[in-house]
Formats: structure tokens, C-alpha cells, sequence
């Protein structure tokens, strides 16, 4: 792999990362659950999300008025020696609430990530995420 792919696999990687964040605040639950492969998997703590329909839901299926606010930071990838697959960790700052409430709950956490380069460019596999403590 040259070092022009090796960065463009990069930055594509880095470019699902920041659009994960941003359609899931702006409630975009079809074009969320397509920033994974058709089989990909949502480990949200042990709870596994497999397949575009249910990663579709984690969006789709919110309670009316819910808003969250991803701030995903210090993106890491490296690409693996095939050239067509890479791994990630992402560190996260999120909030979420309903709308009309001040309860605010906020989560801080890492993703772990599995990317895979298809014919539609680079997709999320896998993301894991791991809560820290605040």
C-alpha cells in the first residue's frame, strides 16, 4: 500500500467517524445505519445491534423530542497491511435529553471501530463502545 492510499483510507475512515456523530444528532436514521456494512455490528455495552435495520432503529426508534450531542475527538486509525481493512479507537463526549427537560444525561466513552473497504468505500464493521468514568 503507497502512502497517498495509506491516507486516503485514513481520512475516509476519519470522515465516518465525524459523520456518525453528525447524523445521529440530526436524527438521520437511514443514512446512519448505511455509514455500516449491510451485516455491521453496534456493540452499545454488550448489547449487540446487527444488520442495517437494527442499527436503523437506534436512531429511528428514540423517544419524540430526544436530542444528543456527539463531540467525538483524538480519531486514531491505522490501516492494516491489506490495505482493505483498518481499525480505530475515538474518544466521546456525548450528551442527550429530551426536549422541554433539563435533565441532561451525558456519557463519556471510546469507540472501538473495525472498518472494511467495499465497493461503496470504506464502512464501519464493527463499533464498540466502552463507557469511561466522568
Amino acid at each position: 500500500m503507497s502512502i497517498s492510499e495509506n491516507t486516503a483510507a485514513i481520512d475516509a475512515c476519519t470522515a465516518l467517524c465525524k459523520a456518525y456523530g453528525a447524523l445521529a444528532d440530526a436524527g438521520k436514521a437511514d443514512e446512519f445505519a448505511r455509514l455500516y456494512v449491510e451485516d455491521g455490528v453496534f456493540d452499545r455495552m454488550g448489547q449487540l445491534i446487527v444488520g442495517h435495520a437494527a442499527i436503523r432503529e437506534v436512531i429511528a426508534g428514540r423517544p419524540p423530542g430526544t436530542w444528543s450531542k456527539h463531540v467525538c475527538s483524538n480519531i486514531r486509525v491505522t490501516v492494516d497491511a491489506d490495505g482493505r481493512n483498518a481499525s480505530g479507537e475515538v474518544d466521546l463526549d456525548m450528551q442527550r435529553g429530551i426536549a422541554g427537560s433539563d435533565e441532561v444525561q451525558r456519557l463519556r466513552g471510546i469507540y472501538h471501530d473495525r472498518y472494511t473497504l467495499t465497493a461503496d468505500g470504506w464502512r464501519i464493521q464493527l463499533r464498540k463502545i466502552v463507557l469511561v468514568p466522568s
